[in-house]
């Protein structure tokens, strides 16, 4: 078996950046605030650590393990991300459920209740597609060749 996925600094760098580039843009300019600029450094801040982690230590280890088995491909690429962003979800879930109970103590429901009554929110879908954003964009910038037609998106 050899190895077939393609590494880059530049797609490391700048691939988790529009996610949460996006979404700080999103929560400080639409909320209420004395200073929008400072709710969108600390929520840029904030997404970019979680965006950033999990592509470093989620993301790219996975993304070489699956190389080994089998030919990468921008689709394959795309789903681990989406797979990888349900996973990051978990814990997100969990959180939520643990601190769901009056004045934020224990739970009154079951987690199983909690979960089909919570499960399709709109954080979980915010999370499938940066999972799948940046997959995909760490894809496309790792793979591109300048003045080249590269064989396996083509």
């Amino acid at each position: 078996m050899s190895r077939n996925m393609n590494f880059s600094w530049k797609a490391l760098i700048l691939a988790p950046l529009p996610i949460p580039l996006i979404l700080a843009a999103l929560l400080s300019f639409s909320s209420p605030g004395r200073n929008p600029f400072a709710g969108f450094l600390f929520f840029f801040t904030l997404g970019s650590v979680l965006s950033y982690g999990t592509t470093i230590f989620f993301f790219l280890p996975c993304l070489f393990i699956v190389s080994w088995f089998t030919q990468l491909t921008a689709s394959l690429t795309g789903l681990l991300g989406t797979v990888l962003g349900l996973l990051v979800y978990v814990p997100v879930i969990w959180t939520s459920y643990k601190s769901s109970g009056d004045d934020s103590g224990p739970p009154q429901i079951t987690f199983r209740e909690y979960l089909r009554q919570h499960a399709f929110g709109l954080d979980f879908w915010v999370l499938l597609v940066a999972g799948l954003g940046t997959a995909l964009l760490y894809w496309f910038l790792a793979n591109r060749r300048p003045g080249k037609v590269n064989q396996t998106t083509a």
